[in-house]
Parts: C-alpha cells; structure tokens; sequence
C-alpha cells in the first residue's frame, strides 16, 4: 500500500540559505545601491518556480522577511522587483507582511522575460 504526505504536512525542501542564493544578484539593486540586472530577475524568477509547495513559500516569506529587515532593504526596490522581472506575486511585497496568509497557488512567472531592464 502507496501512502503520501499531505502538502500541508511537508517539511520545507527549499532552506533560507538556498532563497538567499537566488537573490544574491539582486543585492546591490534591493539595498539601492545599483540597477536590477538580468541576473538578478533569473534568481528571482528561479525562487519563484522552486518554492512551489505553501510550506516553502511560508519558510521563504519569513527568511526573506528577517532578512530584508537586518539587512535594511529598500522596501520599495523590493516592491518593484516582481513587475521588473515580470513574476506575479498577488500578496504587498513589504517588511511587515503576514508571511500565514500567503495562498497556496498564487505565484506564477513568466521565464526569460524581463521588463525595463534598460532603465
């Protein structure tokens, strides 16, 4: 007999450190100090297609939320980055978000299209 976990029920496969992989090529555009770059869309555009059960997008939301804290990130770079590199994420992207009302099926992308980047 063939049992499965619930999604509900997984353990994060995606860790802090691997979100924080991703992004790293945003760095200097999240803490202002630079223009976002192709790489940094393909990093964010990859998170968003990795962190695929509610689970690691839940784990994800509060590493990127304690970090974006410590680390003093632009909140409106941050608010901008999914429309630059063209990922739909339909919840504020902002420091004091509800990392629990994060829906299950509310993230998609688009790859290897990026917007602005000229700018």
């Amino acid at each position: 007999m063939h049992t499965s976990i619930g999604i509900s029920d997984a353990v994060p496969v995606l860790s802090c450190t691997q979100a924080l992989e991703f992004l790293m090529p945003c760095q200097s555009y999240l803490l202002g100090l630079g223009g976002i770059n192709p790489s940094c869309c393909v990093g964010a555009q990859s998170l968003a297609a990795a962190a695929v059960s509610p689970t690691d997008r839940k784990s994800v939301c509060q590493c990127l939320k304690q970090v974006a804290t410590l680390a003093r990130v632009d909140e409106d770079y941050a608010k901008q980055l999914p429309q630059l590199c063209n990922i739909d994420v339909p919840i504020p992207l902002q420091l004091n978000i509800n990392c629990d009302a994060i829906m299950v099926n509310d993230v998609s992308f688009k790859m290897n299209q990026y917007k602005n980047l000229e700018d």
